[in-house]
Order: structure tokens, then C-alpha cells, then sequence
């Protein structure tokens, strides 16, 4: 009998790619992200395997998809805290296909937990070569503490845009940072799905 080897064409991320800061921070550099079509390079361009994992200069390009889907998860949480999630970006100069396409940044505590999210357009960042986070004000997520939630704390965040069905290209992720807030009033503005 022949053996059958099946190679995914998504990425997943390297725990090696995660720099966590004891309930403080965690950042994700791009080889530690699950990127869907991630393996196929006429989709992206990631990093070189050679390259050093938590080099800050790496970035994960975007060179065409029409289904937009980074994730990853940190278990680098705690309980009753709150924490900023977003994603560190630019656009290639010939970034293309964001005209009225929303991407949407998702986060939730558990996989079984409700998403919340926030929702931003790129369509005047295409000709901004600098950084910038997505989203621009941060997404704010809160751990409840263990007695209302049993189970899964693993924090679930990731970027999307499947529901356009249209090809774009262009995107740099350069890392995904989590961070501890200090201010709640800004969990008003964050909208459960």
C-alpha cells in the first residue's frame, strides 16, 4: 500500500513566534499567526524560514486572496482583566481591491465564548506606507472571572474579510500585540455579534 501525505495549504503559527509577558503584553509575529492559504506562495509572501522568529522587522504580505482569515490565541491571560487586541499593519504601494471591503477584527474568551468586534475600512490606507493598527482604537475584550465562566480562558482573536468574495492584496502584518488596559470605559463601544 502507498502512503498518502496531505499538506495543508494554510500556515499555522509557530509557538516559537509568540513573545509573552507574564499577563502584561503578548505579542505575535507573523510566523506565529494560523493564516489561512498562509503555505502557498501565490497568496503570501511569509517570512523566511531562515529568519529570526521574533525578527520586528518581518511581516507577513498579502499578496491576493478573496478570503482574508489570520487568527491565533494566547492563554497568556487572567481572569476579571481587560485586554486591548490589535494588529500592527501597512499597505504595499500597490495594495489593491479594499474599496468597500470592511475587515473585521474579532476577539472572544473560550472557543465556545461570543465574538466581539470591531470594524475598519482600508480603503484610504492604501496609500499610507507607514505602520498603523487595526483597529486604530484597539479592540477591548474582557476575561470573566472563573466562576462565571468555567473552562476555556484561552484569549481567540483574528482578522477577517470572507464575506466581499473579492480579491485583494497588498496587506503587511508586521505582529499582533495584546495588551492589559487599565481603562474601562472603553468597553462601551465594543459590540457583541
Amino acid at each position: 500500500m502507498v502512503g498518502f501525505f496531505y499538506s495543508s495549504p494554510h500556515h499555522k503559527g509557530d509557538q516559537m513566534a509568540i513573545e509573552k509577558i507574564k499577563n502584561k503584553k503578548t505579542i505575535i509575529y507573523p510566523k506565529g499567526l494560523d493564516i489561512t492559504w498562509g503555505k502557498d506562495d501565490r497568496y503570501w509572501r511569509l517570512p523566511s524560514r531562515y529568519q529570526n522568529m521574533k525578527d520586528p522587522s518581518a511581516a507577513a504580505e498579502l499578496l491576493q486572496v478573496s478570503w482574508l482569515e489570520v487568527t491565533c490565541s494566547t492563554d497568556n491571560v487572567e481572569a476579571g482583566k481587560s485586554y486591548r487586541v490589535g494588529f500592527n499593519v501597512s499597505m504595499a504601494p500597490a495594495a489593491f481591491g479594499w474599496k468597500g471591503c470592511d475587515v473585521y477584527i474579532m476577539a472572544k474568551i473560550g472557543k465556545a465564548g461570543r465574538f466581539v468586534y470591531k470594524k475598519m475600512s482600508l480603503e484610504n490606507k492604501c496609500s499610507v506606507p507607514n505602520k498603523f493598527s487595526m483597529p486604530e482604537e484597539g479592540l477591548i475584550i474582557t476575561v470573566k472571572p472563573a466562576s462565571s465562566s468555567l473552562g476555556d480562558h484561552c484569549l481567540y482573536f483574528g482578522m477577517y474579510e470572507v464575506w466581499s468574495g473579492r480579491w485583494k492584496g497588498g496587506l503587511k502584518i508586521h505582529h499582533l500585540l495584546r495588551t492589559l488596559t487599565t481603562s474601562l470605559h472603553q468597553l462601551e463601544s465594543v459590540k457583541d455579534i
